[in-house]
């Protein structure tokens, strides 16, 4: 044991790197699984890390292994081969797995809970089987790679093993393989991406890792190309340029990390590109759900209930506005959403101006007809009828004659919603005399004792004169409601009910007069139908109700259409007044009504309308106690509904995404600084012998600042592509949002910071990690350096 400990402190650097990124890929792992199956996301987000993963950790494989090599030949001089060789050269690499391993458990168990406390609703249990059997894959799997890694040095040539010097090596047949096997994945990712519908798989979900990688290899391959082409030119520009792109064709330490650099930068874009496109979907859709600062539910009042709540407690009409909205997502002919128009322009204003909702926002207003329910407020109802002689010459029966019209028993039903939502009725029936006389009856009707509104009348004969086909003509002289008069209002036959007394069978060659119902100044007038009730309601004036219509885009909305509903459901005449791409409350698809108009002649608000007050901003506090007191319930901002639309249509897969990016990013730095701390020995080596030659220490800077700026820009210019093309080709396919049926569509355009600040954070860390590697320093890079080196 104590061999093996001298043996890993002499090789502590190669195996602190294994540690950290055995520990950085555990502990991302554990912590992007814990908070996928806490947030009902896929598992499988966690699929570019390790890929990155198994692409970093050969590199450290392989540098262990070449720092044994004069160990294993001497071992192979000594007789030592087969399961003696290989446990000989794997067990300080699995001792550094091991507590890696041990080390990301812990890192993923604190990132589980703090990354589920901030972004979940509670923080999820720290570690689970899931996570715990990932994390022994990982190591299993590390072990294999770096064994495969170091299995190349008990391959080559004793005498190679050896030798004091290390030469580069030309790429092996597996590496270019694999480096082609990525450039065609990164396209199958493409493809399968835009073709797929549902769940993306594996190779999707690994999309932005293969896409870095293929960019990220391109570069390296253009890094050496174009240097090499360069080389006989740079001879004649200048000793420093020439030094540059000769490293640049043949050294290993900065080039090849690009290719993860370029990688884990890309993923990051098309994180924050997820990210963004989450936040402004959720900001969109959080303003069609709540169109002000904040929104109460008054489901339990009902439509008309919370039109009267706002003009009670806001009668001027600059603070609250009623809204109703009826989801219906299983017949998108029948969504629909009913606001108060004649507050809209007030209360709202310009709040959608930023939204692609302005134009039907600005077109709300056209929709207030002025019309209103009839609504009453009472315990009893009044009811003054009398016999009406019509003159005149009408033919009954196939001869001409005048007529008169007899006594008979009427019964007038008044049809209503209670302030409790539901609907009632209240009944009348009297005699009246065949002389004329006026009669009076009332009663009780409790349900309008707090406020009703009245959605129709019903009049019908009684006894014995039911299938009478005579005219009987009555005179509604009074019908009230405590204070509130009926017959101030004006009534409408409904001709359904008239077309049903002509299509009786019982009763034959029955001819309704002309006129049914007639508002006269002095009560109601009324032709009573034989067998059948004449049903009225409120004369609407125009007889077509306006709405706005959202025309679902182009995959979502309905072939029907349009049609006005009222508050309880029925079907209205329809007036079109303009088509949106998006609306108000109903988003892609449904229509948008005056909720004053809708509740005209209405049954009850129909049970799965969503009722809401909602608060212009500045609303003073008095006026929000005062609705929440009088509704029950709790304010809701718009902050907390945009959140509420994130946890339920999956926004924390975009965190779940944007930790993986954190880890892959993390991965990259390691495997650059590993590069450089494994190279850093030789290129002071090659700055002393220069030295020795007559170069001097400036030009050797020059010569490195070179090399970093080609990279720099290289790396720049590879992220921004590779982000562009993830983002272009990859994101739609990418599960960030399960969108609803008539949600907005979410906007997955690059944006151009989005892609440019991981370029800039890539080229960064190329400029702070590679500066330290291109340091001349004069005591580091004597020329005695060489023969202290070679007397070793």
């Amino acid at each position: 044991m104590s061999r093996v400990l001298r043996g890993a402190w002499s090789r502590r650097g190669a195996l602190t790197t294994l540690v950290l990124m055995t520990a950085v890929v555990v502990g991302g792992a554990v912590t992007v699984l814990q908070f996928a199956e806490a947030a009902g996301t896929s598992p499988w987000l966690t699929a570019p890390l390790l890929l990155l993963g198994a692409v970093a950790v050969p590199s450290i494989g392989a540098e262990l292994a070449v720092a044994r090599r004069e160990e294993v030949g001497l071992a192979r001089l000594r007789g030592i081969h087969g399961t003696r060789l290989w446990r000989f050269l794997l067990v300080e690499p699995a001792l550094a797995i091991v507590v890696g391993t041990l080390l990301g458990l812990a890192l993923g168990a604190a990132g589980t809970v703090l990354a589920t406390g901030t972004w979940l609703d509670e923080a999820a249990p720290a570690l689970g089987r899931p996570a715990l059997l990932a994390s022994g894959i990982i190591a299993g799997a590390g072990l294999v790679i770096v064994g495969l890694s170091a299995g190349a040095a008990l391959r080559e040539p004793l005498a190679v093993q050896v030798s004091a010097r290390r030469r580069p090596r030309r790429a092996t047949t597996l590496a270019a393989f694999l480096s082609v096997l990525v450039l065609v994945g990164a396209g199958v990712a493409a493809y399968r991406s835009r073709s797929a519908d549902g769940e993306p798989d594996l190779v999707v979900l690994l999309g932005p890792a293969l896409v870095g990688l293929a960019l990220g290899q391109v570069a390296i391959w253009v890094v050496r190309l174009a240097a090499r082409g360069l080389t006989p030119v740079t001879e004649r520009r200048g000793l420093g340029a020439f030094l540059a792109t000769r490293r640049l064709a043949r050294a290993d330490d900065l080039v090849t990390p690009m290719r993860l650099v370029v990688a884990a930068a890309v993923v990051g874009a098309l994180a924050l590109s997820g990210a963004v496109a989450v936040g402004q979907w959720t900001e969109e859709q959080a303003a069609v759900e709540v169109p002000g600062a904040r929104t109460i539910d008054a489901t339990a009042l009902g439509a008309v209930g919370a039109v009267d709540l706002t003009e009670q407690v806001d009668p001027q009409g600059r603070h609250l506005l009623a809204t109703a909205i009826v989801r219906n997502e299983s017949r998108l002919a029948e969504r629909r959403a009913y606001v108060d128009a004649a507050r809209w322009d007030t209360v709202v204003g310009d709040f959608y101006d930023d939204t692609a909702a302005r134009a039907a926002s600005d077109a709300v207003g056209r929709l207030d007809t002025g019309l209103a329910p009839v609504q009453v407020t009472g315990d009893r109802v009044e009811l003054t009828i009398s016999g009406l002689e019509v003159p005149g010459v009408r033919t009954f029966r196939g001869r001409d004659e005048s007529f008169r019209v007899g006594g008979g028993r009427v019964e007038l039903t008044l049809g209503f919603v209670g302030a409790d939502n539901s609907s009632g009725a209240a009944t009348v029936d009297l005699d009246v005399p065949a002389d004329g006389r006026s009669v009076s009856r009332s009663v009780r009707v409790r349900a309008c004792a707090a406020g009703c509104v009245v959605t129709g009348l019903s009049v019908a004969r009684a006894g014995d004169g039911v299938f009478d086909a005579s005219d009987f003509v009555v005179l509604v002289e009074e019908l009230a409601v405590g204070d509130d008069d009926l017959l101030a209002e004006a009534w409408r036959a409904d001709p359904a009910s008239v077309q049903a007394a002509v299509d009786n069978r019982f009763i034959r060659s029955y001819e309704p007069p002309e006129v049914v119902a007639v508002n006269r100044p002095d009560g109601l007038q009324l032709a009573l139908l034989p067998a059948v009730p004449l049903e009225l309601g409120p004369d609407l004036g125009p007889t077509e109700v306006p709405v706005l219509v959202a025309d679902g885009g182009s995959d979502g909305g309905s072939d029907e259409a349009p049609q006005a509903l009222d508050l309880g459901g029925d079907d209205r005449a329809t007036e079109v007044l303009g088509v949106a791409r998006s609306m108000p409350l109903v988003g892609t698809v449904g229509t948008l009504a005056d909720i004053r108009t809708s509740a005209v002649g209405s049954g009850p608000t129909v049970p799965a309308a969503e009722v809401q007050v909602v608060a212009a901003p500045g609303t003073p506090r008095s006026v929000l106690d005062e609705v929440a007191a009088a509704t029950g319930t709790e304010w809701r901002t718009r902050q907390a509904v945009r959140e509420s639309l994130g946890d339920r249509f999956g926004g924390a897969q975009s965190v779940a995404y944007a930790l993986t990016a954190l880890a892959c990013a993390l991965v990259a730095l390691l495997a650059l600084g590993a590069g450089v701390a494994r190279h850093l020995r030789d290129y002071r080596r090659d700055v002393a012998s220069l030295r020795v030659l007559g170069i001097s220490t400036g030009t050797a800077r020059r010569a490195g600042r070179a090399e970093l700026v080609s990279l720099t820009v290289l790396v720049v210019a590879s992220v921004v592509a590779g982000g562009w093309l993830a983002v272009t080709l990859l994101l739609d396919g990418l599960p960030l949002l399960s969108i609803p049926v008539a949600g907005l569509d979410l906007d997955t355009a690059p944006h151009a910071w989005a892609l440019a600040l991981p370029a800039l954070l890539g080229a960064a860390a190329v400029v702070l990690v590679g500066g330290r590697a291109r340091a001349v320093r004069a005591a580091t890079t004597r020329p005695s350096l060489l023969r202290e080196e070679e007397g070793r």
